[in-house]
């Protein structure tokens, strides 16, 4: 393979990667990658009877500075215009997130009702009618926000919603979070319960965290123990300690705390009292008559 030919192909690739969105990348990606080889091969083989043409071209890059960047000024709106081209015939399930064509009405991976909607008309405007490009959430000639974005967020509530319902199954005694965020989380682990929610910031999260501190100690939870701790609060029911940890919330990702719940009493106990400190005796006391 030429020089040429070689810049050609890595020039349409970056552009394929960049005009793509991930949603539909694996639908889409190899039939632009085809389209982007036909090309490539098509202007090496007109490069290569055209030498003094490629000069010309080499002159002015070193000139210039541009090089190819502006024989490839055009070529991300091109592939970006056959991505939605492409994905008329593309469907992607809600539930898994597979591509299949447009003639299913069933996901072959999950077995769950796909859309109605491929995902170009998913970026139609429904205000004005413009056939936007795949992945912007809001129509560029009016600034209405797009179907397929409508659809994300309300498959995000839902999903977050399914979550909460699991609350009310796992951690029955614990106040519900209340506290915002999304992509909320409940995994079992091995021993005790783990709940995340996702932030845009970590001063966000943060005050969230703190937030339900407030609204655990709103329902009686409280430290407790021989070293109490603002961030392990306990809370006696039927002779049973619950827990929640909240000290170790950003050890991860500080927009994603992790807040841990278990049945387990501090040390030195629930009900532990710190001991009167000893009375110092006067030896003065021994000779008093």
């Amino acid at each position: 393979m030429s020089f040429l030919k070689r810049m050609i192909k890595k020039g349409i690739s970056e552009g394929i990667e960049n005009a793509i969105g991930k949603a539909v990348e694996t639908a889409v990606a190899p039939k632009a990658q085809q389209f982007a080889d036909k090309l490539a091969d098509k202007i090496d083989d007109a490069a290569e009877n055209a030498n003094e043409s490629i000069r010309s071209v080499k002159n002015a890059e070193n000139e210039t500075g541009t090089g190819w960047k502006s024989a490839f000024a055009n070529l991300e709106k091109s592939l970006t215009n056959y991505a939605t081209e492409a994905s008329k015939n593309v469907k992607v399930c809600s539930n898994c997130g597979q591509p299949t064509s447009a003639d299913k009405k069933f996901c072959p991976g999950c077995g769950a009702k796909l859309p109605e909607e491929t995902l170009a008309q998913g970026a139609v405007c429904p205000n004005c009618g413009t056939q936007n490009d795949l992945g912007t959430k809001f129509c560029q000639e009016c600034g209405t926000k797009l179907p397929h974005a409508v659809q994300e967020e309300q498959r995000a509530l839902e999903k977050d919603a399914q979550v909460m319902e699991e609350w009310n199954v796992h951690l029955t005694n614990y106040p519900k979070w209340n506290c915002g965020g999304s992509q909320f989380v409940i995994e079992d682990m091995d021993g005790y319960w783990m709940f995340t929610a996702t932030f845009t910031s970590s001063d966000e999260a943060q005050e969230a965290v703190k937030k339900y501190r407030i609204l655990l100690q709103e329902n009686d939870f409280k430290t407790a123990g021989q070293y109490p701790s603002v961030y392990h609060l306990y809370k006696m029911i039927d002779e049973t300690c619950y827990h929640v940890d909240t000290e170790h919330c950003f050890d991860g990702d500080g927009d994603s705390p992790c807040i841990y719940f278990n049945v387990s009493e501090p040390q030195g106990g629930f009900d532990y009292v710190k001991p009167e400190p000893k009375k110092q005796v006067d030896l003065k006391d021994f000779f008093k008559f």
